[in-house]
């Protein structure tokens, strides 16, 4: 029984008489009737309405009732694509070869048209969407439209309806190389302008009337050929198409083959885009070979179908990119990177505001040091009121007010904020000495050193200036915010909103709340995540909270191995099969040495001996050493010879200090463990919260469905804990 549910698009159809086209079929896709800030999608029946429209067009071509076909969507949506909540139904996966057939039979049958075909991308066209669009001759965009890509590889799928076949016809080697490769582990897509430089599209148009003058523009371009030249229809098309009547006229003579041919510049311009650099120190295709030992298959997959185009034909190209989206969309790294996508969309900032927030006029930062300063102007930016920093010292208060000016320049320069707003905003930051000059702000957020002494302190006096109603909120990222409300009169006021740093590129954003935070307070809080267009997750009040708990979990059990004798240069690549952005060592710098030892003394000292104070790390602090060495040669900085001097090199046991899958499985169980005990003590409601904060705070990858579903598939959760976080979801797949 499936549970899948599809919104089905309609195609509305039309006929315009167009001075230069002649009859135009327009189809215009669209989500279902009283769904319309739904986007059009492609699920099972949308895929028959879809290609069942195009076909009766081409019906109508070939019996000479129309001249031109067109295509376009309504509001800012062309096409969106599959409906990835098919792909999380078993049942429903099964209707992918079908859906497959259906898209490249049309695919072939498209190029065999006698009238030219135009996409106009009114909106975003993602995926199968903008697969969709390359069946058309000609496409135009809307100025300003974002959201044009082709995101499957970053889904643990492939673009399979065409796209990673046909795009580099479109764009050139290089542009569809990055595209379908690179583009999704970026989470980046791209605009009209630069489709337009990529030669996605061919014009911008405002809407469909000036695209179909563009349109009519290029086809006159184009030399008319007699219908009988026997260049018209490439023959390998001509053999393979599936459904095009022996009766045919031929193509469209503006239209050209889509395959290179063999030793061709085309086909040795491909290879070259395969084996290009992909950053510094490795090229695309050692990075494709690196992601699949790290269990995610599907951009080795892809680049293996660009590397066999060159003297296909269309239709065994075609059959390969089938086979390849039918085998990884039955995949584990398919089904967790659907569980972790569905995660940031129903996790993203939502458009309306929070039930029961408070009014927020002009808010204060305590602290205008690095962090302060990044948070002050992210403040600014999102909220657009004042906001006044305040720091005992007149030398860091102008510092921090100036580092925080420019966040507000930088942002200006990037082009998301015109001139005018950028003046304002900028001049609503401002700092002070003067602790009363934060006595009218409704909210006040303390970003000073991690002590909770001067934490308590700031607050204490905060109090003695605020109204009673105005909120104390701390970025503390491992201290008890209960124990630092403790004293105050209102202890109801206080929430924690732990940022992660850069500020301004970390989406996460934890909401602490403790047993006597009331509900206007904490609903205050996730209204201010909310507007700087974070993501927002609630732990309760515990040490660590939820991603610093986690990760101080994992580089626990690597200190203690190092502390154990083992060898550093070991040690550090032992988890590289977790497919974290960066190894431990390099971590640990990133987090700071003496901040690293700090938690995690505060940690064993909140939660016991799970947690590792290491000796040898304190030894590294002293120093004011580092773990690794700058190098622009290698993927993962090499290991500095201070820490085997720094740690010392006893012989121990292999228990003491694992190394390779030894470290890699008590990592593995350390961290199930861990999850199960928040879990059980209501840190967290849901193992979903966990997932998300670790893919957005930690950088977990998300081709493991963040943390849970890889414990549950690698038999983690099993070992440690007796029990799956996820039932069945994840264990047992193919």
């Amino acid at each position: 029984m499936s549970s899948y549910t599809e919104h089905v698009t309609r195609v509305l159809t039309e006929d315009r008489e167009h001075p230069g086209l002649g009859t135009v079929a327009v189809l215009t896709f669209a989500p279902p009737e009283g769904e319309e800030r739904r986007p059009a999608t492609l699920g099972p029946r949308s895929i028959e309405a879809v290609t069942g429209a195009i076909a009766t067009a081409l019906d109508r071509a070939e019996a000479g009732e129309i001249q031109a076909i067109a295509m376009t969507g309504t509001g800012r949506v062309f096409l969106a694509g599959a409906d990835l909540s098919m792909f999380a139904d078993p049942t429903a996966v099964a209707n992918v070869e079908a859906m497959n057939r259906a898209m490249h039979d049309l695919q072939i049958r498209v190029r065999t048209s006698p009238v030219p075909v135009l996409a106009h991308l009114n909106g975003a066209a993602l995926g199968g969407g903008l697969e969709t669009a390359l069946m058309a001759d000609v496409r135009t965009a809307a100025p300003g439209v974002r959201g044009l890509g082709l995101p499957e590889t970053g889904l643990g799928i492939l673009p399979g309806w065409g796209g990673t076949t046909l795009l580099q016809s479109v764009v050139g080697p290089e542009a569809a190389v990055r595209m379908i490769l690179e583009d999704p582990a970026r989470d980046k897509q791209i605009s009209a302008d630069q489709a337009l430089e990529d030669g996605l599209v061919d014009e911008l148009a405002d809407d469909l009337d000036e695209a179909l003058d563009q349109f009519a523009a290029l086809v006159a371009a184009h030399v008319d050929l007699d219908e009988t030249d026997a260049d018209v229809v490439d023959p390998a098309l001509a053999a393979t198409a599936a459904e095009a009547p022996s009766s045919a006229p031929g193509a469209w003579a503006g239209r050209e083959a889509p395959l290179p041919g063999v030793d061709t510049p085309e086909a040795e311009a491909l290879l070259d885009a395969l084996d290009a650099a992909h950053g510094n120190a490795e090229t695309r295709r050692t990075w494709a070979a690196r992601l699949e030992a790290q269990g995610a298959p599907a951009v080795g997959r892809a680049l293996a179908l660009l590397q066999a185009l060159p003297g296909s034909t269309l239709s065994e190209a075609l059959a390969r990119e089938a086979t390849a989206l039918e085998d990884l969309v039955r995949s584990d790294a398919a089904a967790a990177s659907m569980y972790s996508a569905e995660l940031l969309r129903r996790g993203k900032p939502g458009r309306s505001p929070v039930d029961g927030a408070r009014e927020l006029r002009r808010v204060g930062v305590a602290g205008a040091g690095l962090m302060a300063s990044q948070i002050a102007a992210q403040l600014a930016l999102g909220l657009q009121v004042p906001v006044v920093m305040r720091d005992l010292d007149t030398e860091i208060a102008a510092k921090g007010l100036a580092a925080a000016r420019d966040v507000v320049a930088r942002t200006a320069a990037r082009g998301t904020l015109d001139e005018a707003a950028a003046a304002q905003i900028t001049e609503n930051l401002s700092a002070t000495t003067d602790l009363q000059e934060l006595a009218g702000c409704d909210l006040v957020l303390e970003a000073v050193p991690e002590v909770l002494t001067i934490k308590k302190s700031v607050f204490a006096e905060l109090e003695s200036v605020l109204a009673e109603d105005a909120l104390l909120v701390t970025n503390t990222s491992s201290l008890s915010v209960a124990r630092m409300a403790e004293d105050l009169a209102h202890p109801e006021r206080v929430v924690g909103l732990h940022f992660f740093n850069p500020v301004a590129k970390m989406p996460l954003v934890e909401v602490i709340h403790t047993e006597a935070t009331d509900e206007a307070t904490l609903a205050t809080g996730l209204e201010v995540v909310r507007r700087l267009k974070k993501f927002a997750v609630r732990s309760a009040d515990a040490p660590g909270f939820i991603v610093n708990r986690l990760l101080f979990r994992v580089l626990g059990a690597v200190l203690a191995s190092v502390d154990g004798g083992a060898d550093p240069a070991e040690v550090d690549p032992s988890l590289d099969a977790l497919g974290l952005p960066m190894r431990p060592f390099a971590l640990l710098d990133l987090v700071g040495l003496a901040v690293a030892d700090h938690v995690g003394q505060v940690l064993v000292d909140e939660l016991g001996d799970r947690f590792h104070a290491s000796p040898g790390l304190s030894v590294m602090v002293e120093k004011n050493a580092h773990f690794t060495e700058r190098s622009k040669t290698s993927v993962h900085p090499p290991v500095s010879p201070t820490v085997a001097e720094a740690f010392g090199t006893e012989p121990s046991d292999a228990a003491a200090a694992p190394v390779g899958d030894a470290l890699l499985e008590r990592v593995q169980d350390g961290l199930a463990e861990e999850i199960a005990l928040m879990l059980a003590s209501g840190v967290v409601e849901r193992p979903e919260q966990v997932d998300l904060a670790l893919i957005l705070g930690a950088g977990f990858p998300r081709h493991r469905g963040g943390v849970t579903p890889y414990l549950d598939s690698s038999g983690a959760s099993q070992r440690a804990v007796g029990r799956t976080f996820h039932g069945e979801m994840f264990t047992g797949r193919g």
